[in-house]
């Protein structure tokens, strides 16, 4: 009887691209991310996420408020690459709408911190 690949019976592990500047709030959702089966990649600047956007991922969790600029950058850089990711801000502004309002693009879904990790885990999962 022939043996299957040990990797051919699991299910593609989504990418999810963390951008958010607190350390310490990365450092938890990436790790609460790791234990719900996702592969997490992390930024904490502009720069840092235009990188890691080579990298294909699945899934943005982006912070509105970084320290070189707005996440609605990183959402229009998305979009205009058409890259296939869906995108969702991250923010403590509370009218992230004006935050957002010189952006011509808009985010697949807004959570508001403190971030209900069991609503966003829901919306990964969808």
């Amino acid at each position: 009887m022939a043996q299957q690949e040990s990797g051919s019976l699991k299910a593609k592990r989504r990418k999810v691209l963390v951008v958010e500047d607190d350390a310490a709030s990365r450092r938890a959702l990436v790790q609460l991310l790791q234990l719900s089966g996702f592969d997490v990649m992390m930024a904490g600047t502009l720069a840092d996420a235009v990188d890691q956007l080579a990298h294909k991922p699945d899934f943005v969790l982006l912070d509105l408020m970084l320290p070189d600029g707005t996440g609605a950058t990183i959402l229009t850089y998305v979009r205009q690459h058409s890259i296939d990711a869906r995108v969702a801000v991250t923010t403590g502004v509370g009218d992230w709408k004006r935050a957002l309002a010189d952006c011509e693009h808009t985010p697949d879904m807004v959570f508001t911190k403190p971030l209900d990790f069991d609503r966003v885990n829901r919306w990964l999962n969808v």
